[in-house]
């Protein structure tokens, strides 16, 4: 299945992974994840594994859509997404204060496929719309940087853009940094600079909806200089 293809699956994965009688012997733990860290989360995962023998099942969701699920308790063990929505959880009792732990940053770049050269930049333009499945509005990002493009072409979210890009229906695309290491075919034509859409940060929490064994674990292994050289390769730098 095509990353693409996920956010339209979320809904009904998690309900397929605990759907075992409540209190069954599983040490199996459920992560949701904004969707653009999905590759990130799931090679950390495997290396988890390698250390811990405990799987680490990665749900990557829409950003807009996690809160709601943990409010309408869809089982999981940990989330991992931005520190504002972080917040809002804390307000909303969905984590405990003190749950979120990292930094981590993800820059915002406008990518081409490999080869493009700043021409792309003028072309069409591929963006993810503000919506629940986004985590900006990407039309404003590129008006805010001003950069003549022909045409801007409103998507999604991120995945959709890598397709449009791979498939060279768009010239010129606005990604996460993590969104390019998924796709060895892209490459970074521009980096967004803060003024115009600050790299967003990331942290990772245990829910209060979680039942399964030390899910805390998972966590502690993300802390460490191990998974932190995983995460930068993935596009993650850890925040000062």
């Amino acid at each position: 299945m095509e990353r693409r293809h996920l956010l339209r699956a979320v809904p009904v994965l998690p309900l397929v992974a605990i759907g075992r009688p409540a209190g069954a012997a599983t040490t199996d733990l459920i992560l949701n994840c904004d969707t653009t860290l999905g590759p990130a989360m799931t090679i950390a995962a495997a290396r988890f594994f390698r250390k811990a023998n405990v799987r680490v099942r990665v749900f990557p969701t829409g950003p807009g859509l996690i809160l709601p699920q943990l409010a309408r308790e869809v089982q999981n063990d940990l989330v991992c997404t931005a520190k504002s929505a972080c917040g809002a959880a804390i307000r909303t009792n969905l984590i405990a204060p003190d749950a979120p732990r990292g930094a981590w940053r993800n820059r915002l770049v406008i990518a081409g496929r490999q080869g493009s050269g700043p021409d792309a930049l003028k072309g069409r333009i591929a963006v993810s719309d503000a919506t629940p499945a986004s985590d900006m509005d990407g039309p404003a990002i590129v008006q805010a940087l001003a950069l003549g493009q022909s045409a801007i072409l409103g998507v999604i979210d991120t995945d959709e853009v890598a397709f449009l890009l791979r498939e060279a229906t768009a010239d010129a695309g606005l990604l996460h940094m993590t969104d390019i290491k998924a796709n060895p075919e892209l490459q970074v034509l521009h980096v967004v600079p803060d003024g115009a859409a600050p790299a967003i940060t990331y942290a990772i929490a245990v829910t209060k909806l979680a039942r399964r064994p030390d899910p805390q674990a998972f966590v502690e292994f993300l802390m460490t200089p191990e998974a932190a050289v995983v995460l930068q390769a993935q596009g993650l730098e850890v925040a000062a």
